[in-house]
């Protein structure tokens, strides 16, 4: 049965790791306003964690560097992005809880045993060793998959009405939160849901511990300032002495009569030690061993076992936080390692520009590197267009990927064969004959557009005289106007077409001994 189904695809990391990949995923996919987040931001970090991490990273550091960037660029623009997460009230209910399991331990012996008397079937004593004991075999079976579910193997009826009451308690503290935010608490709180149960399961067990250390409390404190009997009463085996010698041996008589323990009793001796027997006895049996034998079982089939468990639950938390499996079979996660998997595949980037000032070009340079990815993945090459002399950008020191060499051309300008053409087959041919770069050209109408914003028809004259000029160099030509969108767009399209020509490359060598960076 196990050999047919699918597993949803999935990547495990840490729990901090998960709360920052759902709260970006929050802020980019809830639709929040007040958030300040675009399509062009979220491609422009994507571009930007793909290239810091390369094409080898797994979807896990992929996503995962990729929410830090959102993150940190959404609280750049002043979007409070911090959340809490610790269930607070909960955490408070947890140590009154535990005390309340102590001092009820301790007043269940006190209420269950007559004054003066020990009584050895005490019915609230022997009923906690047999609960716990019933405890260890449903967990038992729980955990070889006889009882439970799938979704909560260790699913009891107290822990799943706890863990019910925890989880509403601790996420409705949350309802009042609205948009993105509002959307990551929901996200969350099905992450959590299985460190919620972890931690219900651990505080039963040291509520377990401090109900057998307030038993234990209360036998000891019975040993001081009083003197008590050990003896029994029973209606059902009052005229049975030898069933409570059997059960007296096999309950009592496991702990070795060693360390002053005096042996177990024969039948006469439980004969004498009935409750209404005991006043007529010259020399009444002595409670201490008793008590000493009672306390031995509790630590043993308790205390013991319950602290296993509560450290078998703290590992199984620290594993949990450093193992959440997060589903990524998701529209918004495929979108994304699809991109980040293309942009990964890309080379550096070198923009040549003209020597010459223009008032866009500083500010669309900057966007572009920006999408590009980090400010070392690009780089900003000045030449003089006018200048025949002026030297190509040398290419050199092989890489993985090859160098995406690109252009830059002022749309205010009309294309003239004796500057931008030879310009172009310069590059051109620096390119080819280093064969580590890759070629194209970027028209920049944002100057020109704002200019001739009321004539449409002459932007697109404009753009059509550059395209033919470029192509018949047989170059291609990506356009940007005067939007961010738009340089956006110019990138994506960019890197789609490089991303397939950048393999097996070479790195890009500047040297800018003849001009100066405009960057």
């Amino acid at each position: 049965m196990g050999l047919g189904r699918k597993q949803k695809p999935s990547m495990t990391i840490t729990l901090e790791q998960a709360k920052l990949v759902l709260l970006a995923r929050a802020l980019e996919s809830s639709g929040d306003k007040s958030a300040k987040w675009t399509q062009a931001d979220a491609e422009s970090v994507s571009l930007r964690a793909a290239h810091a991490l390369g094409e080898n990273a797994d979807a896990a550091r992929m996503l995962v560097e990729r929410a830090r960037l959102v993150l940190s660029e959404a609280a750049k623009r002043g979007v409070q992005t911090t959340v809490g997460t610790k269930a607070r009230f909960p955490l408070l209910l947890a140590p009154v809880f535990i005390l309340a399991a102590f001092v009820l331990g301790a007043l269940t012996d006190r209420i269950a045993s007559p004054e003066h008397l020990v009584n050895l079937l005490s019915p609230p004593f022997w009923t906690v060793i047999v609960w716990n004991i019933a405890v260890y075999v449903v967990l038992f079976l729980c955990a070889l998959g006889i009882l439970g579910n799938s979704k909560d193997r260790f699913g009891l009826p107290l822990r799943s009405f706890l863990t019910s009451f925890v989880e509403k308690s601790a996420f409705s503290t949350f309802s009042f939160k609205k948009g993105f935010k509002s959307f990551f608490y929901t996200q969350w709180s099905g992450i959590a849901a299985p460190l919620v149960r972890m931690h219900v399961a651990r505080v039963l067990h040291l509520a377990a511990i401090a109900f057998a250390l307030g038993l234990i409390t209360s036998l000891l404190v019975r040993g001081f300032g009083t003197s008590y009997w050990a003896g029994w009463e029973s209606t059902w085996l009052a005229e049975n002495p030898s069933a409570v010698k059997k059960f007296l041996d096999y309950t009592y008589g496991l702990i070795p009569s060693v360390a002053g323990l005096p042996a177990m009793p024969d039948l006469a001796q439980v004969s004498e030690m009935r409750a209404d027997n005991l006043p007529y006895l010259q020399s009444a049996p002595s409670a201490a061993p008793w008590l000493i034998r009672m306390m031995l079982l509790m630590v043993i089939a308790v205390i013991i076992p319950r602290l296993a468990f509560v450290l078998f639950d703290t590992w199984r938390i620290k594993r949990f936080r450093n193992h959440v499996c997060v589903e990524i079979n998701d529209p918004y996660f495929e979108k994304i390692l699809t991109q980040c998997a293309e942009d990964a595949a890309l080379g550096q980037l070198l923009i040549v520009s003209s020597s010459v000032e223009r008032p866009h070009r500083p500010q669309t340079v900057v966007n572009i590197r920006r999408y590009w990815g980090l400010e070392a993945d690009s780089t900003v090459f000045s030449m003089d267009f006018d200048d025949m002399q002026a030297p190509a950008p040398e290419i050199s020191a092989p890489a993985p990927r090859k160098t995406v060499v690109l252009l830059w051309l002022d749309g205010t300008q009309t294309p003239e064969v004796d500057t931008h053409g030879v310009v172009i087959e310069k590059l051109k041919a620096a390119c080819e004959a280093s064969q580590d770069a890759v070629f194209a050209a970027l028209l920049d109408l944002a100057e020109f557009s704002d200019h001739f914003s009321q004539l449409p028809d002459r932007i697109k004259e404009r753009e059509a005289l550059w395209d033919d000029f470029v192509k018949a160099r047989q170059t291609k030509l990506f356009v940007i106007t005067n939007a961010a969108q738009s340089q956006l767009e110019a990138v994506k399209t960019l890197r789609t077409w490089a991303a397939p020509k950048t393999a097996q490359g070479a790195a890009l060598v500047v040297k800018p001994v003849f001009a100066e960076d405009k960057s």
